[in-house]
């Protein structure tokens, strides 16, 4: 489980940084993907810290 929440953060961080390249490229059309980007990579960041409390939370046997 500890490596897909690896790369679950590193592809938040791949999304990241595409989004900050977008947000810098020279043409204006560029900043609405720096958006979908940046909003893909706070998914995929809320998803990693999704799956690190789940993992550290007691287990329940019902």
């Amino acid at each position: 489980m500890r490596f897909d929440i690896t790369r679950v953060f590193t592809v938040a961080a791949v999304w990241a940084v595409l989004a900050g390249a977008y947000a810098l490229a020279p043409w204006p059309g560029m900043i609405g993907y720096a958006w979908v980007w940046g909003f893909g990579a706070l998914l995929f960041a809320a998803l990693g810290v999704a799956l690190c409390r789940a993992e550290r939370a007691p287990q329940r046997n019902p």
